[in-house]
């Protein structure tokens, strides 16, 4: 028997999702090569890169959700990747016949196509589909593809019309002025209020910029998040900013470019789109790996309508047209930086950033660079690719630690178009050492109590915290009275925790590295990033892993992190947990953490000086 979803083991049942992360680097691989040959195919005599070429050298294949990679946006790709490794597993083991009990129609017809390919017989015992509640998110997914297209459109439109009222800033234009293009999250509300522009994403490189007479010129994405949660809000904050525009620099939405002409434009390209996607409507045969028995078509076909006919492509359009006339109206810029993940805005912008000839354009790696966090990786023939509509790429990418330093050479990132730099997001980390040594020993001269201060670290996908939130529940319920939980959520995302009655838990929206050494463990849903700073600071981690999706986990691979399927077993390793024994700070494996920044400064005065 062959477990799907799961990575409990036992006599006679294997777990797919355990031979993934058993063979990952293999099944990567396979992957990104997939992708890579998807790309690259011919149909109708052209490669499928330049069919996506509507006019000016930007190919929409760099911007659809398959080039994009993310298991956060497309969690199918989850799905993919098991059936690499179910294929694997049925040509090792040649067994007999295949049954499939499951409600998953577009698996099912995966693994049809699969075992014909190996003659193996199939059958599937289909069982019913959990009715899903009707809300404006279910009856939006169930429209065609281009009527969602429309209605991404029609919300853009007047959801992001309020940011016009905020007048376009006069940009700094000489040659010590420095291109920022960010998210406009993990800001601290104190600070923003007073006038005084802080993101814990660039951390102290603004000030360094400001003490080295370098002006900065900000282009600001807006998202809604528990400190910021609406666009008035936002706009009064921008305004603060700019009223002391040399010290706090510049700053205006994306959005403030939205006009009736960029909506038009908009409109248009998703109409061309629309029209290269139904003469590429036989791309289906194109989504069988090379040398594998597998379609991918049937897990894979609803990310591609919706990049190429549906939201996706919608929303890609406002990018491109959107960064078109934002950086075709600043001045020349000699350099820009911009947080890097690789998606398909970033892309873009990168093109937009060259077209309209600014100088050299530096991604940041502002968070880490997990095994399975596919956008940051890339199949190899990528980098050495000397075709047209090649994928758009930073200059150099700035690297904030030894670790990620290490997955990108491993992965085959030229070594030249790496720069080493410390990490802005977690820089303080590294004073909090002393500190949380000094309580600890503390606690451990007055006796520990085995009672435990608990931090429940949150995602921001719905799903995964909705599993996460239901497993600490039953764990809950498992451990002696006295523990004490506390819920710090993810920015991005809140939570209702009235839906979970059995979870008693207080909530903060402090900063993590403000409080994460007041207690004594934390637990953390699988795929967010706050885990690493109670781990580099030497508070134990214990992370959620379910065969329902990737280990995102940035502390996969860490000998010393427990990961917990069960509430059974969640709740052993808190009963276990002994936070005084054996504390002390791993910061240095995983990043660069001078408090000086020499790195950056080192940075700073090699770009933008021609």
């Amino acid at each position: 028997m062959l477990c799907w979803s799961t990575f409990h083991e036992r006599l006679g049942v294997t777990s797919v999702p355990r031979h993934v992360e058993d063979h990952a680097d293999r099944l990567r691989s396979k992957y990104l090569a997939f992708i890579y040959d998807l790309g690259e195919s011919e149909l109708n005599g052209r490669r499928i890169v330049d069919h996506l070429n509507l006019g000016d050298g930007l190919s929409w294949w760099w911007l659809t959700l398959l080039a994009e990679k993310s298991p956060l946006k497309s969690p199918r790709i989850y799905c993919c990747i098991r059936l690499f490794a179910l294929e694997e597993m049925l040509v090792e083991r040649k067994p007999s016949d295949l049954q499939l009990v499951s409600a998953d129609s577009q698996l099912a017809d995966a693994m049809r196509t699969l075992c014909d390919n190996l003659n193996i017989p199939f059958a599937w015992r289909r069982e019913p589909k959990r009715k899903e509640r009707l809300s404006v998110r279910a009856i939006f997914h169930s429209l065609p593809y281009p009527m969602q297209g429309m209605a991404v459109l029609a919300r853009h439109f007047l959801e992001r019309w309020a940011f016009r009222r905020i007048a376009k800033p006069s940009w700094f234009s000489d040659a010590n002025s420095v291109f920022m293009c960010s998210y406009f999250l993990h800001l601290d509300r104190s600070a923003c209020e007073a006038g005084h522009f802080y993101s814990r994403q660039w951390g102290r490189l603004p000030e360094l910029l400001h003490r080295a007479g370098r002006r900065t010129n900000w282009l600001q994405h807006f998202m809604r998040s528990p400190i910021v949660a609406d666009s008035r809000t936002a706009v009064d904050w921008v305004r603060r900013f700019n009223r002391a525009a040399d010290a706090e620099g510049n700053h205006a939405f994306l959005d403030t470019y939205l006009s009736l002409a960029v909506v038009i434009r908009a409109f248009t390209d998703w109409l061309r789109l629309n029209v290269v996607a139904w003469r590429l409507r036989r791309i289906r045969s194109m989504f069988r790996p090379k040398g594998s028995a597998l379609s991918l078509w049937p897990i894979l076909r609803s990310d591609w309508w919706a990049s190429v006919r549906g939201s996706i492509a919608a929303t890609n359009c406002f990018w491109i047209e959107l960064f078109d006339a934002a950086l075709r109206s600043i001045p020349r810029q000699s350099a820009g930086f911009y947080l890097c993940e690789n998606q398909g805005w970033e892309r873009a912008m990168l093109h937009a950033w060259r077209k309209h000839g600014h100088g050299e354009i530096i991604g940041v790696q502002h968070a880490t660079a997990p095994f399975w966090h596919l956008y940051y990786f890339d199949d190899p023939r990528n980098w050495s690719s000397m075709e047209t509509c090649r994928m758009p790429m930073p200059d150099r990418v700035a690297v904030n630690g030894p670790d990620a330093w290490k997955a990108f050479l491993t992965a085959g990132y030229p070594v030249d178009e790496l720069v080493k730099a410390e990490a802005l997001r977690y820089i303080d980390l590294a004073t909090h050492d002393a500190a949380l040594l000094e309580n600890a020993a503390a606690k451990a001269a007055n006796g520990a109590a085995s009672d435990l201060n608990v931090l429940i670290l949150g995602d921001m996908i719905p799903s995964t915290m909705d599993r996460f939130l239901t497993l600490v529940e039953d764990a809950c319920e498992l451990l002696p009275s006295g523990h004490s939980f506390t819920f710090k959520p993810h920015p991005g995302y809140h939570v209702e925790l009235s839906a979970y009655l059995r979870l008693r838990v207080h909530e903060t929206t402090e900063p993590l590295d403000r409080i994460v050494g007041d207690y004594d463990i934390i637990i953390a849903a699988n795929s967010t990033s706050a885990a690493v700073e109670a781990f580099v600071v030497g508070v134990p981690a214990i992370i959620m892993l379910d065969g329902l999706g990737l280990n995102l986990s940035p502390l996969r691979g860490k000998p010393d992190v427990e990961f917990v399927s069960t509430p059974e077993q969640l709740a052993g390793a808190l009963a276990r947990a002994k936070p005084l024994e054996g504390l002390f700070p791993k910061h240095q494996e995983m990043f660069y953490l001078d408090a000086a920044l020499p790195r950056w400064r080192q940075l700073l005065a090699s770009v933008g000086r021609s």
